[in-house]
């Protein structure tokens, strides 16, 4: 790596690091005044506070690498604009894009940094936060018992998959279930519908349910049957269900892989919504290198108040990347583009208007 590279790479290293730190302690200080009343009326150790915001470390630095990476590379370049550093380079015969090329690289480089601690320490220490969250600050998960979980899955034993649109924690409630008994290769041997089941004297009991047998072609055979109120000794416990809701939260994209294909041939509105996630979570880390790819170029603009100029445009167009990312996600996740597509289409899209400055600014 020559001089150049070596003084650009500092220039903006310098920056990223102050940034995530001052990032880091604003995130903490927000989120803890926002608790305080809850950690005085629990009377929380600061021990416990400290572990918490240890653990929840890795989640809080993937949320804010990309406004760092962006806050930085306009920052080294306008403080090279601004001792008219760039010009000089310029004139020495060093590229645009020769220029931009360390940034870029350390842009990739950042991308795969942040895949790798999304990978390994977020799903476990966002885990192990929660659990602290939950089981010592809020004494006793208490902000678990209140709340309902939707549209829950359950993989269960003896061949059995569960939906419900909603669980709901307190009372041991599913709402509107669905169970479907596997047979051998994957085909569907029966198939219960109840507007609701709750777990009662250590039984399920369905109301209002329909039973359906099936054939080896997955047609019904003969006709449903009907019960206003069944029981049945499932080995599945409420707990199960709250742990299967919670879990994809902490899975890894490895992890979350294999668990789609354990549900191969349940519920084709979860598998998609689910595969949207698996690719968003691929794709996300790349964030920091579209920024620095949109940043750059305009931040090396040499022309009086083109810093600014580009301050403001460079935000903008993160904030359209978000939205637009947001909302290619949701069309996913209903069906109307492919998972791979609604998660990688804010990428490609901004990193070609990305290469396209750059090769405007070269």
């Amino acid at each position: 790596m020559r001089i150049i590279e070596r003084y650009l790479i500092k220039s903006f290293v310098w920056a990223f690091f102050y940034c995530l730190a001052l990032f880091s302690i604003l995130f903490v200080i927000i989120d803890g005044f926002n608790h305080l009343d809850e950690y005085i009326h629990h009377s929380v150790s600061l021990r416990i506070i400290l572990t918490y915001y240890y653990y929840l470390f890795p989640s809080i630095l993937v949320q804010i690498v990309p406004i760092s990476a962006l806050v930085s590379i306009l920052f080294g370049l306008g403080n090279l604009n601004k001792h008219n550093e760039i010009v000089a380079l310029k004139t020495s015969g060093v590229s645009a894009f020769h220029i931009l090329s360390p940034y870029i690289f350390v842009g990739i480089l950042i991308s795969f940094t942040i895949f790798l601690v999304n990978e390994t320490a977020v799903p476990q220490y966002t885990l192990t936060s929660t659990a602290i969250m939950d089981g010592l600050i809020l004494k006793g998960k208490k902000n678990l018992q209140e709340r309902a979980l939707k549209n829950v899955t359950l993989y269960g034993k003896e061949k059995r998959i569960f939906f419900a649109r909603e669980f709901e924690v307190m009372t041991q409630t599913l709402y509107d279930v669905v169970v479907i008994e596997d047979k051998q290769g994957q085909t569907a041997k029966s198939k219960l519908t109840a507007k609701k089941a709750q777990y009662e004297n250590n039984h399920w009991v369905f109301y209002e349910t329909m039973k359906y047998e099936m054939d080896r072609r997955g047609d019904i055979v003969g006709d449903p049957l009907f019960s206003s109120r069944l029981e049945i000794e499932l080995p599945e416990k409420p707990a199960d269900f709250i742990n299967e809701a919670s879990q994809v939260e902490f899975m890894n994209a490895k992890q979350l892989k294999a668990y789609i294909h354990n549900l191969k041939g349940s519920s084709q509105k979860l598998i998609r919504k689910l595969w949207v996630d698996f690719h968003q979570r691929i794709a996300f880390p790349f964030i920091s290198l579209i920024v620095i790819l949109i940043g750059a170029p305009l931040a090396i603009r040499s022309e009086r108040g083109s810093m600014m100029r580009g301050l403001g445009t460079s935000f903008m167009i993160v904030l359209l990347y978000y939205g637009i990312n947001s909302i290619c996600l949701a069309l996913g996740k209903g069906g109307f583009i492919e998972p791979f597509l609604s998660a990688w289409a804010g990428n490609l899209f901004f990193g070609l208007i990305g290469l396209y400055l750059i090769s405007k600014t070269a």
